[in-house]
């Protein structure tokens, strides 16, 4: 995180980078600085899952295969308003927004792992002509706390005020993602239909495929092929569209009727690879369409990786 840059988290800014541009000067009542901005950070504490046991009859420990798991983020900052009514105002916001209740609600299938954006900046001018790398992190708060003190929050209602908070977010995976995806459309057509291409993942690590196909009622195939993964899904006829979804978190649902169901038992994989991640570069991907067409409005798309 860069705290020069705006961070935000379910539309609240908690760290205004022209938080200057609040200041009202004068020395009069409701003179001061109001706005949010992030004093500290950490997201650099990441679970390593690994088992451990015993080696049988000898000093040490066998151990498993690692994997990371969740990433835990702490944050400290500093809230102003220009008067003591201001000031608990909003901190009754900053709380409305880092409450785990409250984002669950907001996209209850993602749990409460909500976008927490942030940039950095990077000296990659081809890949970011702009200077700054926009990242997310998928978080949900765990707790907020705000110290309240003499110091900084007495005198009159009409006195400007500041108040420190700290919060902590968990992530369900580890990874940092920009914020925007890297995605192509899949065209519309009236007969079976490939379509191919090249594109390019800027990131560090691995991008993880989605796939959004609205196809026509025809019995058939679709068939794709990303990077070393080779996989198809089966498509029973209909009465009408379908949406079928093909998610990162290795999920495949079938949605006709405004009713989306799991339908595992449709996707098969040739080869030891199954779900397709896309390599830091350039990869090849593939979509063909035997038997049903597809209709407007698909897409496929990953989100890059930084770590």
């Amino acid at each position: 995180m860069d705290t020069t840059r705006d961070i935000i988290y379910r539309l609240y800014v908690l760290n205004d980078e022209d938080i200057e541009a609040g200041i009202t000067g004068g020395g009069a009542s409701g003179t001061g600085i109001s706005g949010c901005v992030v004093d500290t950070f950490d997201l650099s504490d990441v679970d390593v899952v690994q088992w451990l046991e015993k080696r049988s009859q000898a000093d040490g420990s066998d151990a498993g295969d690692a994997y990371l798991g969740p990433r835990r983020i702490r944050l400290a900052g500093t809230l102003y308003a220009t008067t003591r009514l201001t000031l608990f105002d909003e901190l009754f916001k900053l709380r409305a927004a880092l409450n785990p209740v409250l984002a669950q609600r907001e996209e209850p299938l993602d749990k409460g792992y909500r976008p927490l954006y942030f940039s950095v900046p990077t000296n990659r001018a081809t890949d970011y002509p702009s200077g700054a790398i926009d990242l997310m992190v998928k978080a949900l708060p765990r707790g907020v706390q705000h110290v309240t003190q003499r110091d900084n929050v007495g005198g009159v209602d009409v006195d400007p005020l500041a108040i420190p908070w700290q919060a902590t977010f968990i992530c369900k995976d580890p990874g940092i993602y920009a914020a925007s995806p890297t995605e192509v459309e899949i065209e519309a057509a009236s007969a079976p239909v490939t379509q191919t291409g090249t594109w390019t993942n800027r990131g560090t690590y691995l991008g993880k495929f989605n796939g959004l196909f609205y196809v026509n009622s025809a019995a058939g195939t679709i068939s794709f092929t990303v990077g070393d993964s080779v996989g198809t899904i089966t498509v029973p006829s209909s009465t009408g569209n379908r949406i079928i979804r093909l998610k990162d978190d290795k999920v495949l649902t079938f949605e006709e009727a405004d009713v989306e169901v799991p339908q595992m038992s449709r996707i098969a994989f040739v080869g030891d690879t199954t779900w397709p991640l896309i390599d830091p570069g350039d990869t090849t991907y593939s979509v063909t369409f035997t038997g049903c067409s597809p209709v407007a409005g698909g897409r496929i798309w990953f989100y890059e990786q930084m770590a």
